[in-house]
């Protein structure tokens, strides 16, 4: 069986893309092949040059949030920023982000749900890699985490190019600057609702 298909896309800095789909349709196969953690037949372009995907602590491009949780949970908050990032200034970037001051001192281990991907999402965003993955980036949030999440988004997109999945679908419509719907192995462009609705995703 083939999950993914001669499946062409091309992103830029400044610019959104959204694949929405159904479970198990490759969503996140896909992902893990533009960030190099799954072999894959294909070429990629930086530039005008050729890249490996699966060299990606060389070159240094993408950087990827996944929908399960990454972090070591032994220590606190503030010890997971200074892991991820060794900079007191980039530091100061998550720790004085209003819904995560509250918790530094919290293990890690023991944050809401919610929290921990709050906290899991800055650390991918805050990243000087220009293109960024976001599986899920709104699951298990509250609808202030969320409203925030997506401020942030807003914020870094001039300089980041972004590739978002998420079942929440409305957010992704509202915020990409276009959308493909992954089915059957092949990217479908979705401009609305209508769009989604034809494609049994409503």
């Amino acid at each position: 069986m083939t999950l993914l298909d001669n499946i062409n896309l091309s992103i830029e800095e400044g610019e959104i893309i959204g694949i929405m789909g159904r479970n198990g349709c490759g969503k996140s196969s896909l992902m893990n092949v533009i960030f190099g953690k799954f072999k894959a037949n294909a070429i990629a372009h930086f530039d005008g040059k050729a890249i490996q995907l699966r060299d990606h602590l060389k070159h240094q491009l993408v950087t990827y949030l996944p929908q399960d949780p990454f972090m070591i949970d032994s220590g606190t908050v503030v010890d997971a920023v200074q892991m991820w990032y060794p900079d007191p200034e980039d530091q100061d970037k998550i720790l004085y982000e209003p819904l995560i001051h509250k918790v530094h001192d919290v293990k890690v281990r023991a944050l809401s749900m919610g929290e921990r991907r709050f906290l899991e999402f800055l650390l991918v965003i805050h990243s000087a890699r220009p293109f960024i993955l976001l599986d899920e980036p709104f699951s298990m949030l509250a609808p202030l985490q969320i409203e925030r999440v997506k401020e942030i988004i807003t914020t870094v997109k001039p300089y980041k190019g972004i590739i978002m999945s998420d079942h929440y679908y409305e957010n992704v419509l509202h915020m990409a600057d276009s959308c493909f719907f992954l089915k059957d192995s092949i990217l479908i462009a979705i401009n609305d609702y209508e769009d989604l609705r034809a494609n049994l995703y409503m």
